[in-house]
This record gives C-alpha cells, sequence and structure tokens, in this order.
C-alpha cells in the first residue's frame, strides 16, 4: 500500500472536517476512513470491509464507537478488530480472522495526519513551527489535477516569481529581473532538507523555501512584517493524477479572528496562479536526462534526485 508515498507521516485532513460521522480519504492511491472512538480519539482504517469490499465510510459510528459497515452490521473498534457479526453465534467464528488493517494517525497543527506504512511508525520528522498550538494555524486544502512532485518543484522554486505571480508578489522581484541580474542560489542541502535563501537584494535574508521530506515546503517570511509568519505547503499525492494541496499558515500572534481570516485568503490567492500553470504539466517529475536544465534549477534537481532516488525506485521494485 501507499507506494507513492511509502512510510511518512503526513497530514489528511483538518481536524474541523471530522465530526461525529466518518469521513473517507483518498491517500497515495489508497481509500481510508477517519472516524472518532467513544473517547473520542481519530483512528484510521482501510476504508473497505473485511467481508464484501464495502466502504466502511457510508456506516455510522455506534454508541460504543466503533465503526459500523452500512451493508451487514459488522463492527469494528479504533484498532481495526472486528467485534460484533450480527446474527451469527460468536462461538462459531474466528473474529481474529475478520479484521481491517489500521493505520497510526495523530493530530498536529490543527490537522489529521496518518502513517503510509507498516509496522511500528517512524518518529514524526517536523519543523518547529508546526509544533504550536492548533489556535496557531489557519488551514486551506485544495485538489489540484497534477502528480505530486510537480507541485512541490513549484514551490521550492524563486525564479518562476516574476513570470507567474506578475500581479503579486512576484513584484519582489521584478527590480532583478529589470536590470538582468544572474541568480545566485545559497543552497544548504543536508538528507532529509533542503533550503534556498532569498536571491533578491530588496528583501529580508530570512526570506527562504525549505523543503522537508518527502512533501513539505515551508516559505519563511521571518521578519518581513507579514500577518503570516509562515507557510506550509503540503502536496500530498491521491493518485497518479491528482493531489491535495493542504496549506497550513502559521498565523502571528494576538490577532483578530476576522483580520486573520482575510489576511490568509490574501495569501491564498496567488495558489490559483500556481494552480493553473502546474495543471498544465505532464505526469510525474521526469528523471535528470530528461527535460532542459540551467544553473537556477538546482533546488528542484535536488528534489529530483531524491525522489528518483527514494520514491520511483521503489516502485520499480515493486
Amino acid at each position: 500500500m501507499f507506494e507513492m508515498l511509502p512510510n511518512y507521516w503526513t497530514p489528511v485532513l483538518p481536524v474541523s472536517e471530522l465530526g461525529e460521522s466518518p469521513v473517507s480519504v483518498t491517500l497515495a492511491g489508497e481509500q481510508i476512513v477517519l472516524f472518532r472512538t467513544q473517547s473520542g480519539e481519530i483512528r484510521a482504517l482501510r476504508d473497505r470491509c473485511s467481508h464484501r469490499s464495502v466502504a466502511l465510510s457510508l456506516g455510522r459510528v455506534t454508541p460504543s464507537g466503533c465503526l459500523e459497515c452500512p451493508y451487514h452490521g459488522w463492527q469494528f473498534n479504533g484498532d481495526g478488530a472486528c467485534v460484533h457479526v450480527p446474527f451469527n453465534d460468536v462461538n462459531k467464528i474466528n473474529l481474529s480472522g475478520l479484521a481491517v488493517s489500521s493505520f497510526p494517525s495523530q493530530v498536529i497543527a490543527g490537522c489529521v495526519w496518518v502513517f503510509t506504512g507498516e509496522g511500528e511508525p517512524s518518529a514524526v520528522q517536523i519543523p518547529h513551527s508546526l509544533k504550536l498550538p492548533n489556535t496557531a494555524y489557519y488551514i486551506h486544502r485544495e485538489i489540484w489535477n497534477t502528480h505530486w512532485t510537480r507541485v512541490i518543484e513549484a514551490n521550492l522554486d524563486f525564479v518562476h516569481l516574476p513570470f507567474v505571480h506578475r500581479e503579486s508578489f512576484g513584484q519582489i522581484a521584478q527590480s532583478a529581473l529589470e536590470r538582468g541580474e544572474v541568480l545566485k542560489f545559497q543552497v544548504r542541502d543536508d538528507c532529509a532538507r533542503i533550503e534556498v535563501l532569498t536571491p533578491y537584494e530588496n528583501v529580508p535574508p530570512t526570506f527562504a523555501l525549505e523543503w522537508h521530506q518527502p512533501n513539505l515546503v515551508v516559505v519563511k517570511f521571518d521578519d518581513m512584517g507579514f500577518p503570516v509568519k509562515r507557510e506550509h505547503f503540503f502536496a500530498v499525492p491521491i493518485n497518479e493524477h491528482q493531489t491535495q494541496c493542504t496549506i497550513i499558515l502559521q498565523m502571528g500572534e494576538g490577532m483578530d479572528t476576522q483580520i486573520q481570516q482575510f489576511a490568509a485568503q490574501e495569501f491564498i490567492k496567488p495558489l490559483v496562479e500556481d494552480r493553473v500553470v502546474v495543471e498544465s504539466q505532464l505526469g510525474e517529475i521526469p528523471t535528470m536526462a530528461e527535460e532542459c536544465h540551467v544553473p537556477t534549477d538546482k533546488p528542484t534537481l535536488l528534489f529530483r534526485r531524491w525522489y528518483h532516488q527514494t520514491i520511483a525506485r521503489q516502485l520499480v521494485l515493486s
């Protein structure tokens, strides 16, 4: 399972969108159902009943906090164990053989995160800016019709700003473009992270792009005086052709709720400009030998190298 994004923690749904009813989400080609147990914990199961493969998300959460299949009433607890089969003698049934797959989940920065692997999950690796109380964030998500790797590249690229975002924040690069500057990036690269510091002289040096394995790009607006401190952009694969873009904005402290919402929407508007361009691209990012490259492509080429060595190779082997 989860061949497009194996063995990683990733956000799949804002907590505010999960009420008393189960919710179905698609993650890396797999259907998952999220629901709350009797104690209020959020659990994630494969969204298929082990009996007749009906979507469990069409069922209900029982008063005891189990997920009930809408077809024959089989009930599953938060660990995926089958605990009730109506009209059958439980002494003649091996309930342990009727379980459905469960996946580790937790709440971080106002979102439900799911681990896309088997066995004991690894510790979640996130920047400090995602470890604040849930009230520190504004969350927005939308679906783009493109491969998730194309979305990461778009968010890890300074050079497209004065062209794609000509009428919005791309103006910070306009003077450098008009002077015909040759941009020299300062790129910090380690095994799990790529940081690209701004090449533009008229913005604070703390303005930077930072990629974290596998699907997060953080835009750092530190010291720029904006109401949004940092933008956390997750490209969550739905399948090979669709990506759920989840944006978690770290807002400034002490802001009025209405002002916070207005400021957040102003930061989200330019996404439409990126979306039009990125959705015109074809498939996943290709290998280094395909497409043309220039020196300013260094940050995205580092991401391509990681992707083809880590994810694409695993897809071929599987």
